[in-house]
């Protein structure tokens, strides 16, 4: 997919194996009333700032810097989202965004985070934008391989599915999670939404292998990363105490 398309709507799913992805292309064959072809495979790479403190991610706010290909874009928006409808319904949501190098430092564009940091924090009185600007770092990174597909119908209803082996690290503990995402997003007119919430049914439906979720990737990565330190952490407790339980054995003989 294209940075320049024009998403009306969405809808993510994790899969159990990137072996899901056959199932659900061949499924749209089985429904018979999509032509759908290959698009392109494509490298995304998304990095979140934010303080040693977590001040962004307590003031539900997200700074990321995402690059597809050749396009580059640093972005801040709100992250607090209402998930009791079927997709993720943002409310108060602002979101602002500009073009940036690849390689360039987000600090470049110190206008940029100054002038939103107080959009932001509209309502903080003793707010500092630039003693915030100056605490940011690398929180997570998320690197991903797309395989993307279009697909569309007689309806109008235009659509591109795209499969993601996700690799997510979080900066801060030096956890490495990997996860498989299908991500379906709709491109045509509200006239075909009908057409679209059928596709997402029977893909729920007949799919077990995809678990729907309301969740962002960051959101994922986050709860995916945790994940891994609890049971990490969990590993060794048990460790422990085998090996104290061995002892007192030991003792006891």
């Amino acid at each position: 997919m294209q940075p320049y398309d024009i998403i009306r709507q969405k809808r993510r799913f994790e899969m159990f194996s990137d072996k899901t992805k056959f199932k659900v292309l061949e499924l749209n064959t089985f429904f018979g009333k999509y032509n759908m072809h290959f698009d392109q495979r494509i490298k995304k790479t998304f990095t979140y700032y934010d303080t040693p403190n977590n001040d962004l991610l307590k003031s539900n706010i997200v700074l990321f810097k995402t690059q597809i290909g050749d396009f580059c874009e640093l972005n801040m928006a709100t992250e607090k989202a209402n998930t009791a409808y079927r997709y993720v319904v943002r409310t108060n949501y602002k979101h602002y965004s500009e073009r940036m190098k690849p390689h360039e430092s987000i600090l470049k564009h110190k206008e940029f985070l100054i002038e939103n940091f107080k959009n932001m924090f509209f309502s903080s009185v003793n707010f500092d934008p630039e003693f915030m600007m100056k605490r940011l770092e690398v929180a997570y990174t998320i690197t991903t391989v797309s395989e993307e597909y279009r697909s569309s119908n007689l309806t109008g209803l235009k659509i591109t599915y795209s499969f993601d082996k996700d690799i997510f690290y979080n900066a801060q503990t030096k956890q490495r999670c990997n996860a498989n995402i299908l991500t379906i997003y709709q491109h045509s007119s509200p006239n075909s939404d009908e057409a679209f919430e059928d596709l997402i049914d029977k893909l729920t439906r007949y799919l077990k292998e995809l678990s729907p979720t309301t969740e962002t990737k960051i959101m994922i990565a986050r709860r995916l990363t945790n994940k891994s330190i609890l049971e990490k952490n969990t590993e060794l407790s048990n460790k422990l105490n085998n090996k104290m339980q061995k002892v007192k054995d030991k003792k006891q003989k």
